[in-house]
C-alpha cells in the first residue's frame, strides 16, 4: 500500500496530452489555450482619450484664459489639429490628434458663447503632460505575449480574445471519457429501491464532476457483479482515453474489477492507498487508455476523483498544479490510525474564515458531502488537529 503522495506522484507521470482543436471563441469558456496569443497591435492603438472634456496642448495651458473651440472629436472618428487650434472637445474614446497632449474633463470647464462664438476656460491652476489621455501602446505593444499557453479562459480571458480579433482559437482536446458503475444492489436513479437496493449515484457524480472541466463522458454504462458481462463491458469500455469504474475493486468475494482488468490486459501501477476514504482506489493502463477503478461508497468516490482524476487532468489538459491552500481549522479532531485522511469541510467568517469539520458517518453516508465547500486533509503523521492549527484545503 502506497502513500498519497506516491499516488499523486504515479498518476501524474501518466499524465499526457489529447492533442488539440480549433473551436470559436464563443464556444471556448472553461477551455485551455494550445496555443500563446500575441498582440495584434499597440493596446491602445493610439492615444486615447480617457475622460469626456477638452484637449489641449500642454505648452499652452494657462489658467483663466478664455479659448476659442469650434469641433468636437466622438470616439469612432479622427481629425488632423489645425493651425492656430487651441482646443477641442472631446469624448470618452475618441483619438487624441497629434499637437494635443491633454485632456482636461469637462467637470474643471467653464463654457461660455458670445455672438455665436463658443469659449472655454479652465480654473485648474496646472495640468500634466499626457493627463487623463491612455498613450498608445501602453497597455501592451504589437507582438507582446498576452496569454501563455495552459491559461483556462474565463471571462477575462474571452473578452481580450474578442479584442485581439480572435474569432477563434485553439485548445487542448477532451480525452473520451467512459464511465462503467458496478454492483448487483446498483440501480438507475429513476427507478424505485427495493430495501436492499441502492440508487447509482456514483456515475452521476463522476460525469459531473467532469462537467467542471467542461468534459461529457462518451459513454455511461452499469453492470452487475457478474464476471462474463462485467468482462465484456469493461473490455468495450477499452475503447476510449479514460476509463472511470466504480465499486467492485476492494476485497470481497464480488469485488471483480481488478482481476478482470488484469485479465484483459491492463497493467497495474497501484492498488489501495494509505487514504481515508478511497483506501481500495485502483490506477493502471492498458496502451493508450488509463483506467482509474474507484471505491463504491458515495462519500469515497467523490472524494477520489477531487484528489487523483482532477489532477490527473489539470495536467493532461496544461493547467497549472493547484497551489495548497491552507486555512486554521476552528475546533480540534482526533484519528486513530496512520492514514491520510479527507474530510468535509465548511468554510465559516468571523474575524477571519475557519474550517468548520462536517460530522458524518463514514464514507458510505449519502449525505457526507452537504453543504461542505471541500476536503480538509488530515496528515497520516498526525493523531490530533488542535483548534486553530493550519492544515491543508481542497475546494471542491
Amino acid at each position: 500500500m502506497i502513500s498519497y503522495s506516491e499516488a499523486i506522484d504515479l498518476i501524474l507521470n501518466e499524465s499526457k496530452s489529447y492533442g488539440s482543436e480549433l473551436i470559436p471563441l464563443n464556444y471556448a469558456l472553461g477551455r485551455v489555450l494550445s496555443e500563446e496569443i500575441f498582440a495584434d497591435r499597440d493596446y491602445p492603438p493610439f492615444h486615447r482619450s480617457a475622460m469626456d472634456g477638452f484637449a489641449i496642448s500642454y505648452n499652452e495651458y494657462l489658467k483663466g484664459k478664455q479659448f476659442q473651440y469650434e469641433r468636437e472629436l466622438h470616439a469612432g472618428f479622427t481629425l488632423t489639429k489645425l493651425p492656430n487650434e487651441s482646443v477641442i472637445r472631446i469624448m470618452t474614446g475618441a483619438p487624441v490628434p497629434e499637437g494635443f497632449d491633454v485632456v482636461i474633463k469637462i467637470e474643471d470647464a467653464i463654457l461660455s458663447e458670445r455672438d455665436g462664438i463658443r469659449y472655454v476656460s479652465f480654473p485648474i491652476e496646472q495640468v500634466l503632460q499626457w493627463q487623463n489621455i491612455a498613450k498608445q501602446g501602453e497597455d501592451a505593444n504589437k507582438g507582446d505575449s498576452l496569454l501563455p499557453i495552459g491559461t483556462q479562459l474565463r471571462l477575462s480571458e474571452i473578452s481580450l480574445l474578442a479584442s485581439l480579433g480572435k474569432s477563434t482559437v485553439s485548445v487542448f482536446s477532451f480525452p473520451k471519457v467512459r464511465i462503467i458503475s458496478t454492483g448487483n444492489e446498483v440501480i438507475p436513479i429513476h427507478e424505485n429501491p427495493l430495501p436492499h437496493q441502492i440508487r447509482d449515484s456514483n456515475s452521476v457524480t463522476i460525469s459531473t464532476s467532469l462537467l467542471k472541466f467542461g468534459i461529457i463522458p462518451d459513454q455511461i454504462t452499469h453492470v452487475p457483479d457478474d464476471q462474463i458481462q462485467m468482462e465484456n463491458i469493461v473490455k468495450h469500455g477499452l475503447d476510449c482515453d479514460i476509463l472511470i469504474l466504480s465499486g467492485g475493486v476492494s476485497m470481497g468475494e464480488k469485488d471483480l474489477v481488478p482481476n478482470i482488468l488484469s485479465k484483459l490486459g491492463v497493467k497495474k501501477i497501484f492498488h489501495k492507498t494509505a487514504i481515508k476514504p478511497g483506501k481500495p482506489i485502483w490506477f493502471g493502463k492498458k496502451e493508450n487508455t488509463i483506467v482509474f477503478g474507484l471505491p463504491g461508497n458515495p462519500f469515497s468516490v467523490q472524494t477520489c476523483f477531487r484528489i487523483f482524476i482532477d489532477p490527473y487532468l489539470r495536467a493532461s489538459l496544461s493547467l497549472k498544479r493547484e497551489s495548497s491552500l491552507k486555512l486554521p481549522i476552528l475546533g480540534s479532531k482526533k484519528k486513530k490510525h496512520e492514514l491520510t485522511e479527507f474530510f468535509p469541510v465548511q468554510l465559516v467568517t468571523t474575524e477571519k474564515t475557519y474550517l468548520v469539520s462536517i460530522p458524518f458517518n463514514g464514507s458510505g453516508d449519502i449525505k457526507a458531502g452537504r453543504y461542505s465547500d471541500g476536503l480538509g486533509i488530515f496528515p497520516s503523521e498526525s493523531k490530533q488537529l488542535d483548534s486553530e492549527q493550519v492544515i491543508e484545503f481542497l475546494p471542491w
